[in-house]
């Protein structure tokens, strides 16, 4: 078989599964079916094609790639959820979302790392399944798995009434979350090969800081500008058209600017060791509020529609693409990891919420109820973030060029049944 050939079956293939993906999630909506979320019927169509992907022997090409997740699928969808922001309430509740979203996601990677460490000191989890530094992993384990997915949490809430306050301390801090986990793991990356000391707590709050602010400060100030040369070059409404030409159309050139604008700022993050996802989600905020009003109402309709349809096509691809993973599971699966990862999720999401809520409520003039904690709770899921950033841990395979594979195994396993149980329950529960 040609390459080509090779590659039009796969790209074939996959086309179809997210063409099925958009039409089950279209009969899920339509007829409003409870037990199961679109997220879910996604990841197991993935998997059933991923079932026949590997029968039909050319499984290897579709292995999850983090550069394809990190740069081409989630960017549509945080930069969406910015975009169509209830900006008021989503900074009525900062306070609260913050705390949930930087301390929360410290005592989780925290708790739920130095539990796993114990269990591979009290050989429960083999040492031989992780590389030469089993707390840094174990504590990269931590931080990855603490990273409640944006996209699985917008695919539960989808179409479904839920109480302005839950959505957006859900939704808030599974964004703020995200850029947590991924500046922790990165931190802890660094001192891979590094002893551990108390010196380098500071250090990870002084890098979390300075991540964070230079991430926002970008987001602001390439939306700013977009939506100042939107204003200065007369790309708005009562631009005189007809200088152009018959032919000219400014609305194209608008959309260009914004869709661009967006994605540069978030390439600018990435490049600068910063976290597009808070780079993203801030431009998309400040998009809506400054340049949706410095282009054209053709424009600014289209841009809306845009942004939707690219974001729930990515979602419904990325847990599509989930689904095709469980055919590509590596060898080297370690039991106890398989068996201790939903508890210790549970556990360290339960150990994170709840204190951090009593806490919360002493400083909030309407307390957050306990059914809205136990919701909070259940919303954990986890998705592709979790996954892409297991993929990325440091090699300890000499045959392979990424990961550690019982780690990517267990967390796979934990995306799994994160989104098809508990998301299944969870969207129950709220309708």
């Amino acid at each position: 078989m040609t390459s080509e050939g090779y590659v039009s079956e796969e790209l074939t293939l996959v086309w179809l599964l997210l063409i099925t993906t958009v039409l089950t999630s279209f009969f899920i909506q339509r007829y409003q079916v409870q037990f199961i979320p679109p997220s879910g019927a996604a990841m197991i169509l993935g998997m059933v094609c991923g079932g026949i992907v590997k029968v039909a022997g050319f499984h290897s090409g579709l292995r999850f790639s983090p550069a394809a997740f990190f740069y081409g699928l989630l960017p549509p969808i945080v930069f969406a959820a910015g975009f169509t922001l209830k900006k008021r309430d989503f900074f009525r509740n900062f306070g609260t979302i913050t705390v949930f979203a930087v301390p929360g996601t410290f005592i989780s990677a925290l708790f739920f790392g130095s539990i796993t460490y114990g269990l591979v000191a009290i050989k429960v989890v083999s040492r031989s399944h992780l590389g030469t530094a089993p707390l840094i992993e174990c504590l990269l384990y931590g931080a990855l798995i603490s990273a409640t997915d944006p996209v699985a949490t917008l695919s539960i809430f989808a179409d479904m009434d839920v109480p302005p306050v839950l959505y957006n301390v859900v939704f808030g801090e599974s964004v703020l979350n995200d850029a947590t986990a991924i500046v922790l793991f990165r931190t802890l990356e660094e001192f891979y090969e590094t002893p551990l000391s108390w010196g380098t707590v500071p250090l990870m709050f002084w890098r979390f800081f300075v991540i964070a602010a230079g991430s926002i400060i970008i987001g602001l100030a390439v939306a700013y500008g977009c939506a100042f040369i939107l204003k200065r070059f007369q790309l708005s409404p009562g631009a005189d058209t007809r200088q152009g030409g018959p032919a000219f159309n400014e609305t194209i050139y608008e959309i260009a600017l914004v869709v661009m604008s967006a994605y540069l700022a978030y390439l600018l993050s990435e490049t600068l060791a910063l976290s597009g996802i808070v780079t993203l989600f801030f431009t998309g905020i400040c998009h809506a509020h400054y340049t949706y009003y410095s282009v054209s109402k053709e424009a600014a309709i289209t841009l809306k529609r845009l942004f939707e349809f690219a974001a729930f096509l990515s979602e419904m691809f990325v847990f599509a693409y989930l689904g095709l993973q469980v055919g590509n599971i590596r060898k080297g699966m370690d039991v106890g990891l398989l068996i201790t990862g939903v508890p210790l999720v549970l556990l360290s999401r339960a150990v994170n919420i709840y204190p951090l809520a009593y806490l919360v409520n002493k400083g909030r003039r309407l307390p957050l109820p306990r059914n809205l904690q136990h919701t909070l709770f259940a919303c954990g899921l986890r998705g592709a973030v979790a996954y892409g950033l297991a993929v990325n841990l440091p090699n300890i395979d000499a045959e392979s060029d990424e990961g550690i594979p019982a780690i990517e195994s267990a967390t796979l396993v934990i995306v799994l049944v994160s989104t098809l149980l508990f998301g299944g329950i969870t969207g129950t529960n709220i309708s």
